[in-house]
Formats: C-alpha cells, structure tokens, sequence
C-alpha cells in the first residue's frame, strides 16, 4: 500500500518499517476499497505519527480511552505549531483525533466511553420494549428512551423516588426546560412522559392520575400547518434541484420520493437497490412507524429520476443502500445530511430558519395536504402515506374540507 502512495524509496521504507506497519497498511487499503481519494490517504499518513508515540509509551495491546486520544492529540498540535507547521493548534488537533479515533477503532483498541447509568433503568428498558413491540419504530423509541431518562435524572436531582412523583414534579421539570426549550420541543417531552406515566401506572410504579395530570397541550402545534412549505414552493424545489452532477441527480431523486410519496426520511435512508422493481415500475419501502412493506407504483419523473442516478450517478459500492453519499469513503446517507439536503433549499430567512418544517418530514406535510386539497379522502391519503389510522392523517391536514371539494386530482402525476 504505502508503494502505491509514495514515490521515494526513503519515505515508502521509513513508512513499511515503521510500528504497525501492517495494521497501517491494511487500514489505509481499506478506506481505498471504499473510494478514498488519493489526497485523503496521504492525509491518513498521519497514523505513522501517533503510532509511533502509542509504540514508546505503551504495551502493544493497550486500549485508549477518548480523553487519552485529546491529549496525544494536544501534544501533536503543539508540536506542529512549533515546528511551523500550522499555524495554530486547532486543525492538526482536529486531524489527529479524527484519524486515530477512526484508527484505533479499525485495531480494536479504542475504549467506548462508559454509559452514564440511568436510575430506574430496568424500568425503561421494560417502557422501550413495549414501545417497540408496538411502534417497531427505531427513532421513536431512542427518542422516547432520551425522553424518559433526562426526566429520571432531573428526578434523582431531587432526590424523589418514582413512586412519589407529583404532578408537582413534573411542572417543575417542565419549568427547568422552559428557558431552553422551544415549544414544541416541550410538547414533544409531555408527549412522551403522558406515554411513559400510562405504562407506570398499568405496572403499578406510580400513583394513578399522572398521566392525565399531563396536558400536550394543542395551542403549542396550531397553526403550525401554516409554516408548511406550499407544494409551489416544493415543486419549485424539485426543479431547482435538477442537474447533470452526481450530487444534483441523487439529490433530485431524494426530493421527489420525498415530496411526491411522502416518505420519511427513515424509509427514504433504508431503501435498496434491490427495492426498484424495473421491470413492473414499482418500489417496495418499509414504514418507519409499522414495519410494514409497502409496494408502490413509480410515478414516471421518480422512476426517470431514480434511473438517471443509478445508471450515471450513483457510486460503485459494497452497500446495498440505494443513496450514498457523496465523498468517499462511500456510506449509506445520513438523516442529518438528508435533513441538510431538504433545508438548504427552502426559504432560508431569519424567521424561516426557527420554524418547523424545513427538514424531510416538512415534504411529508405538504405532500398530504396538498392530496387533500386535490380531493382525496383522508382514506385515500392515509393509505399513500402509510397511516395506520385516518386521525393520524388529520394532524397532517388542517384544511377547509368543505372549500376544497371543487379540486380534483386525476392520478398520482398530478403531484408535479
């Protein structure tokens, strides 16, 4: 490996016969597999660096905790800095950490940070399975367990046992939150303590009537179907979006399975190559919310799309993942990049920016409202949008029913 990236025979042989020598070479090839520019590899040199300091100062088969990899990586950006090879210490002290983080995890000597205990945890762990059972939503139940545990810890603050949890306690909780939480946010956590106080009270954990006692209150989601994005401005995104790049070609197939099926942006992430039947015109997608398999017909501009970029964009890669991202070394998408994808083209003014909506699921919302308005029964919406109940579909749909009759939509390609 090291012959491929280094012409002199001086540097290729201090490198092959510097500590780990193999373990360097084999993690280096690796991230080459993987679509890695050349220009990234050189920069991965950098291991012979600290592989050197780990070889000096300790046993072959020791473990590094976080903390370590900072001050190793500390003492590494003083020294470039003194040696006038940076001129400040922040990005040789950025490198350092990345690189032999991702390095000594590759070696199986990086010590995971421990796990902060969570009082009560038995307890939780019983709440998320239920959760599971029922939701079989991943995110959902993360969500919900952060949730639960940072009223827990707040609640061990105290010094209050679960059993004599107040609805007293739980305002105060609610009050500690209110300086730095939006409201929704808030909504979001009375949401998830209504659930978990429910569960506690059918075991018997807590005193009856929490639960109830905790308002998700509606004024703080109404109006909220207003700072929507309208289906112009997502029509206009999507054509924006169009363009010859690679980047430009995926992003225009993200856009239009999000916006025309409303998918979130889970479903849109766990799509397959193998999940675009061709040959019928259908995709199969797995619900977020239901673990269901749905088969769908491909609407024409998706199935374009799509086609365009697996024939010319899509990298060559191991990933079944039908959405890659764009840099090597290449990996299935990430939900903050797809949420980056969406919110750096819509509306960006100051207003815009704290609004809710402007992320995948903002797609979602105008998809739905817009079948609405076209006519279609809440049925019909819920069924194209995966819902299990018509009063799921009515949160996405705060419309006049009665003035929007006189829209009709033919067929699915009347969404563009």
């Amino acid at each position: 490996m090291f012959e491929q990236l280094f012409r002199y025979p001086g540097v290729v042989r201090r490198h092959r016969d510097g500590p780990f020598a193999h373990e360097r070479a084999t993690y280096l090839a690796g991230l080459a597999s993987r679509g890695s520019a050349t220009e990234t590899l050189l920069n991965m040199r950098a291991t012979a660096w600290p592989s050197r300091t780990w070889c000096r100062a300790t046993p072959p088969d020791q473990s590094f905790t976080t903390s370590e990899i900072d001050g190793l990586a500390r003492k590494w950006a003083a020294a470039r800095v003194h040696d006038r090879g940076a001129a400040t210490p922040r990005r040789p002290l950025c490198e350092f950490r990345a690189i032999a983080t991702t390095f000594l995890e590759s070696l199986g000597r990086l010590t995971p940070p421990p796990k902060a205990s969570c009082p009560y945890a038995r307890e939780v762990d019983d709440f998320v399975a239920e959760q599971r059972d029922r939701l079989r939503s991943p995110t959902t139940c993360r969500v919900r367990r952060w949730q639960i545990e940072r009223f827990l810890s707040y609640l061990g603050q105290t010094t209050c046992e679960l059993a004599a949890v107040t609805p007293q306690h739980v305002d105060a909780y609610f009050e500690h939150l209110a300086s730095r939480w939006s409201r929704i946010s808030i909504r979001s956590a009375a949401l998830a303590l209504r659930i978990w106080f429910r569960h506690c009270e059918a075991k018997g954990w807590v005193r009856p009537g929490l639960a109830a006692a905790i308002l998700c209150a509606s004024h703080l989601s109404g109006g909220r179907s207003s700072h929507r994005p309208t289906w112009d401005t997502i029509a206009r995104v999507m054509t924006e979006a169009d363009g010859d790049t690679a980047v430009q070609r995926r992003n225009g197939a993200i856009l239009r399975l999000l916006a025309i099926y409303g998918m979130r942006s889970g479903e849109v992430r766990r799509l397959q190559v193998q999940d675009v039947d061709w040959a019928s015109h259908r995709i199969q997608i797995i619900r977020s919310k239901s673990g269901k398999r749905d088969i769908l017909p491909l609407e024409p501009s998706v199935e374009r799309a799509l086609s365009r970029y697996l024939r010319e964009a899509r990298p060559q890669s191991d990933h079944a993942a039908l959405f890659l991202s764009a840099r090597a070394p290449f990996r299935p998408i990430s939900a903050s990049a797809l949420y980056h994808l969406v919110a750096s083209r819509l509306p960006a003014t100051e207003e815009d920016r704290r609004r809710k909506g402007r992320g995948p699921h903002g797609l979602r919302h105008a998809c739905a409202r817009h079948l609405i308005e076209a006519g279609l029964s809440f049925k019909e919406v819920g069924d194209h949008l995966g819902h299990r109940s018509p009063d799921s579909t009515q949160i996405y749909a705060k419309v006049n029913l009665a003035a929007l009759r006189l829209v009709a939509l033919e067929d699915l390609g009347g969404l563009l």
